[in-house]
C-alpha cells in the first residue's frame, strides 16, 4: 500500500497501527526563520519535536530504524542551535537509541565572507532495539571504493562509512533533472541507499513531513510501501504526481502494468 496524506503529521501518526513501520526517514521544519516555515519560539518547537518524535518508538517494529535529518535553528540574529542537540535528548528520553551520525555533504550553496560556508548537513540514525536492528551492508556497499585489486575486498565494494556525498537537488541555471517547487529536496540515491540498508521488501517506510516525496519515490522504486505525510496541499499534489514519474512507474508503464492513484491520495 502506498498512501500520501495531506494532513497533519502528528494527529496522523496517533491513528497508525502500532509497530506498523519498519523504518521512519524524514527532515522536519528546521525553525530557520525561511519564508516557507512558520517560526516558532524555541519552547514551541522544542514542544512540536517532542509531540511527533514521541510517536516514533510506537510506530516502529522492534527490529526498526528511525533516520532524522536536521541542521540548525536560529535563536536570534547572532545566536544559532544545532537541531542534533535539541533533537538527541528528546529521542533518548523516548526509548530510541543512536547507533550513528552520519555527515552528509555536497557542493554548492552561500559562500559566507564572515565564516566557513556551509556545506554539509547532519543525519542521526536511531534504532528501537540497539541489539537486534536491520543493517543490510551488502546492499548499500560502495565498489567505486575498491581503489585496488585485493583478494581480501569484499567483491561488492567497501563500507560507504559515515560520511557521505550526495549532490544537492538545486533549482536555478543549474537545476537538477528531479527539481520540484519544494525548497528542500533530498537526492533520492541518498534516501536509496538508507532505505535499502535498514528495511526489506515489502516493509513500510514512514516520512512524517513528506515534502517533495523523496522518499516515497525511493520506497516506491526499491519495492516498499510508504506512507508520506505533509499538510501543504501544494507540495502534497506535487509529490504525488513525482511519483508517477519515478524510474519504477516509467518501467511499468512500459511493462504495461500502470499505477493507478485513487481519490483519497493512495496509490497501488
Amino acid at each position: 500500500m502506498q498512501s500520501f496524506l495531506n494532513s497533519d503529521c502528528i494527529s496522523t501518526m496517533m491513528s497508525l497501527k502500532p509497530g506498523s513501520v519498519k523504518l521512519a526517514v524524514t527532515s522536519p521544519p528546521y525553525n530557520a526563520d525561511k519564508k516557507y516555515e512558520t517560526n516558532l519560539a524555541l519552547a514551541e518547537y522544542e514542544a512540536f519535536a517532542d509531540a511527533w518524535v514521541s510517536q516514533i518508538p510506537r510506530l516502529l517494529s522492534d527490529d526498526g530504524s528511525f533516520w532524522l535529518n536536521v541542521g540548525y535553528t536560529k535563536l536570534s540574529p547572532t545566536t544559532t542551535l544545532p537541531l542534533t542537540y535539541l533533537y538527541y535528548p528528546i529521542a533518548i528520553r523516548h526509548g530510541l537509541h543512536l547507533i550513528q551520525e552520519i555527515v552528509w555533504h555536497y557542493e554548492g550553496g552561500m559562500a559566507y565572507k564572515s565564516r566557513f560556508s556551509h556545506r554539509t548537513e547532519r543525519w542521526m540514525w536511531f534504532a528501537k532495539d540497539p541489539t537486534n536492528y536491520l543493517f543490510h551492508l551488502d546492499a548499500v556497499r560502495d565498489p567505486k571504493l575498491n581503489r585496488t585489486i585485493d583478494k581480501r575486498n569484499n567483491v561488492l565494494g567497501k563500507n560507504p562509512t559515515d560520511y557521505w556525498y550526495f549532490d544537492r537537488v538545486v533549482g536555478g541555471n543549474g537545476k537538477s533533472s528531479e527539481k520540484t517547487s519544494h525548497p528542500c529536496q533530498f537526492p533520492v540515491p541518498m534516501i536509496d541507499r538508507i532505505i535499502k540498508a535498514c528495511s526489506n521488501p515489502g516493509d513500510t517506510i514512514l516520512d512524517p513531513f513528506g515534502g517533495s516525496g523523496s522518499t516515497a519515490v525511493s520506497a516506491y522504486n526499491n519495492y516498499r510501501s510508504f506512507v508520506s505525510i505533509e499538510r501543504d496541499p501544494e507540495y502534497h499534489a506535487a509529490a504525488m504526481d513525482r511519483l508517477t514519474r519515478s524510474d519504477r512507474a516509467k518501467m511499468e508503464f512500459i511493462q504495461g502494468v500502470g499505477m493507478p492513484n485513487s481519490p483519497d491520495g493512495s496509490a497501488g
